[in-house]
């Protein structure tokens, strides 16, 4: 072979290694090749077209690239993207740091951007895991525009019909407000011409009692009125230092009549040994009739009637029948509470108007046989302790029973109340279960006439 085409060709193959080996160092010194690189992970739930091979910055500067992705095992997972840092930014990189898929430009490559940390937290160890933001996609954003021009177009379909509405009737008021300036427009002009006229015949009358004319010109501008009325303010002091001598009389009378040695004293002692007695006796009257309730005579009205005081019998006894005696039978009407009562000051129930109406019909019922058969409010409550079920059973017991005293003018020896809490057995809802009241008639069974009375719930 010719040396000079040895030689050439030579030559050629130098040149094409020198321009291969300059070219793998540029490439090699772009993406960081020849520095030491220490290897960080983040983790996406959407990669956002991140590739392998995307440039890896830190705070905006060149620091490596994507070597790995590992794709998740199952949908609940996310991808694991193992990328190369420079050694000299490790300072930067801490356990705290966000680690963010970026765009150069509008449409240009995928990068990963690490934001740096703080000075408080650690520096991030070889192979270290650091937080992720999710990448910005440009089809969430359009589909979120959708979703909001359609509720946009929704609400404006919804509002169109309204808007016509106002319109229309903005146009009727504005065509009634102009038909009523029309109609009143000759009073305002009457009354405009009636202030002019006013306004003259005052300047007039103003011109005259300048001048000393009429009744009141001549108070103005006569001195003679001014001398009776000063007169006449001498006499009422006068009149008034009377007044002020006759009270210092009277109050030292009155300190005279109760004084400790005056007369008021003997009276007031009088007064309050007669208010003692009366205690005394009201107390012993009390006592008799107490006595003459047990006495052999007069206490078999009352064993008759089954008790002395409706206020004195206790749950046990009037569940044991007491009350019936073997010759009254029990009536009912269950009443729900939530039909009866709503929420009244301070949480505390109170009859509704649809709760008195409600009672006035069970009344109807009843009427004919009162006041001579008692009557008898039970209450009952579900849900809570036993102190709060029985405080409420009691509450709605004596607010029904004051409401049907009050009503209809029943005597307090014949109207009773009592709470039973939760022992409601024979009611509709079961034992234990009614939440409400129960108007009870112990009526005597001679006049048992009537069916049993409905449930209200």
């Amino acid at each position: 072979m010719d040396s000079k085409k040895v030689t050439g060709a030579g030559a050629f193959v130098v040149i094409g290694l020198l321009l291969f080996t300059v070219g793998l160092f540029m490439i090699g010194e772009r993406r960081n090749l020849f520095e030491s690189r220490f290897p960080v992970y983040a983790e996406f739930a959407r990669l956002g077209q991140l590739e392998v091979g995307a440039i890896v910055r830190v705070a905006g500067a060149d620091a490596g690239e994507v070597t790995d992705i590992a794709v998740p095992t199952g949908p609940s997972q996310k991808f694991r993207a193992k990328m190369e840092v420079r050694d000299e930014l490790r300072p930067l990189v801490r356990t705290d740091s966000v680690a963010t898929t970026q765009t150069e430009g509008l449409v240009g490559n995928i990068f990963v951007n690490i934001q740096t940390g703080t000075d408080q937290a650690p520096a991030l160890p070889d192979g270290g895991t650091i937080l992720s933001k999710e990448p910005f996609s440009m089809a969430d954003l359009l589909e979120q525009m959708s979703e909001t021009v359609t509720t946009v177009t929704t609400t404006v379909k919804a509002l169109s019909g309204e808007i016509e509405v106002a319109a229309h009737q903005v146009a009727l008021t504005a065509t009634d407000a102009h038909a009523l300036v029309n109609e009143i427009k000759p009073d305002l002009e009457l009354m405009a011409r009636n202030g002019a006229r006013i306004s003259t015949d005052t300047q007039q009358i103003v011109a005259g009692i300048q001048e000393g004319r009429g009744t009141i010109g001549k108070l103005i501008n006569d001195d003679t009125l001014y001398q009776q009325v000063t007169g006449l303010t001498r006499d009422a002091q006068t009149t008034m230092a009377n007044v002020r001598d006759v009270t210092n009389e009277a109050r030292r009378a009155i300190a005279d009549f109760r004084s400790k040695d005056g007369p008021a004293q003997g009276l007031f002692a009088d007064m309050r040994g007669t208010l003692t007695q009366a205690r005394e006796a009201t107390a012993d009257l009390a006592d008799n009739m107490e006595a003459m309730k047990h006495n052999f005579l007069l206490r078999g009205f009352f064993n008759k009637r089954g008790y002395f005081d409706l206020s004195s019998i206790s749950p046990a006894d009037y569940r044991s029948g007491v009350l019936e005696n073997g010759k009254r039978k029990a009536m009912r009407i269950w009443v729900n509470a939530d039909v009866l009562f709503e929420p009244g000051p301070e949480g505390v129930e109170q009859l509704s108007a649809g709760g008195r109406a409600r009672i006035d019909s069970a009344m109807a019922t009843y009427l004919p046989y009162v006041p001579a058969n008692p009557i008898v409010v039970e209450g009952f409550a579900t849900g809570g302790g036993v102190e709060e079920r029985f405080r409420l059973a009691r509450i709605r017991a004596g607010t029904v029973r004051e409401y049907v005293r009050g009503r209809y003018w029943l005597t307090p020896q014949n109207t009773g109340y009592i709470a039973l809490a939760d022992d409601s057995r024979g009611s509709p809802a079961g034992d234990g279960l009614w939440n409400g009241i129960a108007l009870t008639l112990f009526l005597d069974r001679t006049a048992l006439t009537f069916a049993e009375p409905q449930v209200s719930k």
